[in-house]
């Protein structure tokens, strides 16, 4: 989803550039800075685009345009205007908001002549004009596509800057034959109609066009070298006649996939975050140029080149305090270096739908399986979505930056114990994997995958009831596929669709009725993200440790019954690193003390969590009764908001203590932090989607707890916190949001951690 802009190369791009000659807005450069260190987050990434997104508004003229000049025959006319119109809507600003309507009518209502603001037009009206201007979007599409040079024509799949005065024109380049592809590619994935024989001629002449050593030049009058931006522009354009025309005819498409690969090659030899082998001058149209190859391959990485983190740092870096970027010089002024740094930023940074993984010879079969879902998603969601592929020898992390890790094949995989064991970690950390078998083979084989990652889990059929068919999640599918499931007790770890849903996400086209199959695949991603809002693949749920001075450790033993009790491990990883980071406290962890064992007797402090009724032994009530009569304190929380589990814990402790418990009261320290070292505020924390309703009204955490003389002996949690400890959306937990859980647990642990004689002082 969303237009590509193209870049170029070397100094005679700035005769092309001049057909926006003296309509550029003339803005003085800011002088040169040194890059500054910064660290790549979310959140320095939303301040960039939020700085720039200001700077622009401010630069409107006093006609509230972009446009420096007043020659409306000229045949750029509009056309800054409408990249920095571009670049806002994909900073999220709104088309019904008044100063943006107001713009978006104006730019409507403009006569055009040339092809850069004709297809800059027609992507910003495809992106956000809606029905309101669909005659004038199909005006500019039939522009594009007519003055295309035909077969006949001397250089035919080329524009020219204006309209085609005959066959024979050499006024065409790359650059420009880019924006008039850009521009018909957007309005067909709005729904308009282009003729196939469009996609045909424009794909040929980038075939035709791409140099020996798999890059691509300038053009016609260029200098003949290959530079990074055109490279970037010619894989991009024939991903786009990919996409358009022979996603699903393999044979056919072999010219273009071949032609695909010799590009990524060039571009992972030689890509960089500065443009190689173009001039500085075009740096900032090269790095969109790089993101829109990047974002059409899947490739999260260029050999072993991360284009993303690199290009997004740069950025950064480079970024004037006022919220703009430098000129370039020539014909790149700031307005135009800003408007397509701040597109880099908003495309590279949404959030992944899927990951793809590369195993076996047939993962891509389904040559644009993964590609058109996430179009098809872009469009139902109405928001910015990307993917990637990526492979089990890179790291964890590049597997958890998607919420979905998607598997297609038709016969045996064949993946090693180590691989196993990677995929069972990214599960266990969160993910969630969803296979499609493209044949009976390879359901045979996930089937002993999920054995050997899960022996504990017995795959089952998802029932016609299930969310993901019923229409709670999102869409409703009347037929479903067989679905294999396996489930922790609280979440869903894999999937696997028996049905070659694949097939038809590769055929995906915008026009006509949504087949289920796409519908099925927006609702698996709907469901690994509980229908939350992702803002970025940025997000992710590790939390690195940072090095700090301890200034206490807390020693926890997670207990063992016969049932459910091991739940989300991982969780108790993150709340590790978060204790160290935010209140200097490390937290050692003993994984299966269960309550009859004498090592029980070594702790303070223990954890009980499951997610459903369970049963002890005599012998382990006996623990349980020994264990907070001598002095330890027990923390525990329903997995997944379980009713079972809570009755079954309230039940056991009050046999053991002969108590009955109470709800701790607004002003208790464990919600309030007050006089209790390290502990924070708990009256801001959130909770999941399934959860808010049942909170309404709450001002802090609904916690219970059995209390013993001058201390609280049992602290718990009727809503989950070991699944959010996890730090991942997860459909239908009744819990809090991962951020509160980890705040929840903080305050517990340091009440739990302190001495009898510290916890009386807290109590009233």
């Amino acid at each position: 989803m969303g237009p590509r802009t193209t870049g170029t190369a070397g100094s005679v791009f700035g005769r092309t550039l001049a057909v926006w000659g003296v309509l550029l807005l003339v803005t003085l450069a800011a002088p040169a800075r040194a890059a500054d260190p910064v660290e790549l987050t979310d959140e320095a990434v939303e301040a960039a685009i939020q700085k720039a997104v200001n700077w622009l508004w401010g630069q409107r003229n006093d006609f509230g345009l972009w446009e420096p000049g007043s020659d409306k025959n000229g045949r750029n006319w509009a056309g800054d205007s409408a990249l920095v119109l571009l670049a806002l809507l994909y900073a999220g600003e709104k088309p019904t908001e008044d100063r943006l309507d107001r713009n978006l009518d104006w730019l409507a209502g403009q006569t055009l002549n040339g092809t850069y603001a004709v297809g800059l037009r027609a992507q910003v009206l495809a992106l956000g004009g809606g029905k309101k201007y669909l005659p004038r979007l199909q005006e500019d599409v039939s522009w594009l596509v007519d003055n295309v040079a035909p077969r006949s024509a001397q250089e035919p799949g080329t524009y020219d800057y204006v309209a085609r005065q005959g066959e024979r024109s050499n006024m065409w380049d790359n650059s420009v034959t880019q924006f008039g592809v850009l521009g018909t590619w957007m309005a067909a994935d709005a729904g308009l109609s282009v003729p196939e024989g469009y996609w045909e001629t424009v794909g040929e002449h980038f075939l035709r066009a791409q140099k020996p050593d798999g890059g691509w030049d300038y053009g016609k009058r260029g200098p003949g070298r290959s530079s990074g931006s055109m490279t970037a522009a010619g894989v991009a354009a024939l991903f786009i006649t990919l996409d358009q025309r022979y996603a699903d005819r393999p044979k056919e498409a072999a010219g273009f996939l071949g032609a695909i690969n010799r590009g990524l090659d060039w571009l992972g030899r030689e890509y960089g975050p500065e443009n190689p082998h173009g001039s500085g001058e075009w740096q900032y149209y090269y790095l969109y140029g790089v993101e829109r190859a990047g974002r059409a391959s899947g490739r999260k990485y260029f050999r072993n080149k991360d284009w993303f983190r690199s290009a997004a740092t740069y950025l950064l870096e480079h970024q004037v305090p006022q919220g703009h970027w430098p000129g370039g010089g020539g014909q790149m002024s700031t307005l135009r270096n800003t408007a397509f740094a701040l597109l880099v930023l908003c495309h590279s940074r949404a959030p992944l739908l899927f990951n793809k993984l590369e195993h076996g010879a047939e993962w891509d079969h389904r040559l644009r399986d993964v590609a058109n879902l996430t179009r098809y998603a872009g469009h139902s969601f109405e928001r910015l979505l990307n993917w990637q592929t990526v492979t089990l020898d890179g790291t964890m992390a590049d597997l958890l930056e998607a919420p979905v890790l998607y598997l297609y094949g038709e016969s045996a995989c064949d993946f090693d114990d180590v691989q196993v064991q990677k995929l069972r970690e990214y599960c266990r950390r969160g993910g969630l994997i969803f296979a499609v078998a493209g044949a009976p083979g390879f359901r045979a084989a996930l089937e002993d995958l999920a054995a050997r990652m899960f022996p504990e889990l017995a795959p089952r059929s998802l029932p016609p009831e299930h969310p993901l068919f019923s229409g709670a999640v999102q869409f409703p599918i009347d037929d479903p596929p067989l679905m294999l499931e396996v489930n922790s007790g609280v979440r869903t770890l894999l999937l696997l669709a028996t049905r070659d849903l694949a097939s038809t996400w590769n055929r995906y086209a915008v026009r006509g009725k949504p087949a289920p199959e796409l519908q099925l695949g927006a609702n698996v991603y709907l469901y690994a993200t509980d229908k939350t809002t992702i803002r970025s693949r940025l997000q992710t749920p590790a939390i690195p440790v940072r090095q700090t001075e301890i200034e206490r450790t807390i020693r926890v033993a997670r207990l063992k019954y016969g049932g459910r009790w091991d739940v989300e491990p991982y969780g108790w990883t993150r709340l590790a690193a978060y204790m160290n980071n935010e209140v200097r406290t490390r937290l050692l962890v003993t994984t299966g003390v269960t309550l009859d064992s004498a090592d029980l007797k070594t702790f303070t402090v223990a954890h009980l969590t499951g997610t459903g009724r369970f049963e002890l032994t005599p012998d382990e009530q006996r623990g349980l009764r020994e264990f907070l009569t001598g002095g330890g304190t027990l923390l525990a929380d329903a997995a997944g908001g379980s009713r079972e589990f809570t009755a079954a814990l309230e039940e056991y402790v009050q046999q053991a203590l002969r108590r009955d418990p109470h709800v701790l009261p607004s002003e208790s320290p464990l919600l309030t932090g007050v006089g209790l070292a390290g502990a924070t505020d708990l009256k801001t924390v959130g909770y999941r989607r399934a959860a808010r309703g049942l909170m309404r009204g709450q001002a802090y955490p609904r916690l219970s707890a059995f209390a013993l003389p001058q201390r609280l002996g049992v602290i718990y949690a009727s809503l989950d916190l070991s699944v959010g400890l996890l730090g991942t959306p997860v459909y239908d937990v009744q819990g809090y949001e991962p951020a509160g859980a980890l705040r929840v647990l903080r305050n517990l642990l340091l009440y739990a951690a302190l001495p009898t004689a510290e916890k009386a002082r807290l109590e009233p």
